[in-house]
């Protein structure tokens, strides 16, 4: 069930969700690197902005949950400690499941039923071994603003059924290109995200390559 958000709110619940898979593996520096910028930016605290990992290939593994850290220094130095999962499938759609259910969740720390803005940011190297269709519209359903960022061989009609609109999804054709968008994505989050819309999005679909456009940063990310 959708939960309003408080959109006053300088708190957010953010869930990195990682392809740990085999064919990502020379990707996964660029991934955690991603993550400890995004980390060291975002106001990062227990009353402020939550973060979890998870890694996923053939199953989903939580690295930590939203309440695991209490503080910036302790996330990031989590981070740091990341380290390659590997699998033979990337099951995608079995991952955004598996954190709507068991990370999304107060159990694990979110906020959600406080009107806290929850927001996943999936990093995948290649195309779903799992259909994503039911997994990707349970998350809007539920209000979850779902970013995505496809790498090499990523399917764009996938992508976009998982980004909860056109403005939240890139597509790079090399995982280098990850960090150029990093310090808009943290501005983002971190203010306005409140103000998008959660679900009943996507249902245009539109061929981009790597854009971010918001209403207060007009910087194109060129490939």
């Amino acid at each position: 069930m959708y939960q309003p958000v408080d959109t006053f709110s300088s708190k957010r619940d953010v869930v990195f969700l990682l392809d740990g898979s085999d064919d990502s593996r020379n990707g996964f520096p660029a991934f955690r690197e991603f993550v400890r910028r995004m980390a060291e930016e975002l106001d990062v605290g227990k009353d402020g902005v939550r973060l979890a990992v998870v890694q996923y290939s053939d199953d989903a593994t939580v690295y930590f949950n939203l309440a695991t850290h209490k503080t910036k220094k302790a996330v990031i130095y989590a981070i740091r400690a990341l380290r390659h999962k590997g699998g033979r499938s990337r099951n995608t759609g079995t991952a955004l499941e598996f954190v709507r259910k068991h990370v999304f969740s107060a159990s694990s720390g979110s906020r959600r039923l406080e009107g806290v803005p929850q927001v996943l940011v999936v990093l995948t190297g290649g195309t779903s071994s799992d259909d994503i269709s039911s997994a990707a519209l349970d998350l809007k359903q539920v209000g979850v603003f779902s970013f995505v960022i496809g790498m090499k061989s990523a399917d764009q009609e996938e992508l976009e059924k998982i980004a909860s609109s056109s403005r939240f999804l890139f597509n790079f054709p090399v995982f280098s290109e990850l960090l150029s968008i990093q310090p808009e994505m943290a501005a983002f989050i971190q203010t306005e995200v409140q103000t998008q819309p959660p679900s009943g999005v996507g249902k245009k679909r539109h061929r981009f390559t790597a854009s971010l456009l918001v209403s207060r940063y007009h910087r194109l990310c060129r490939l």
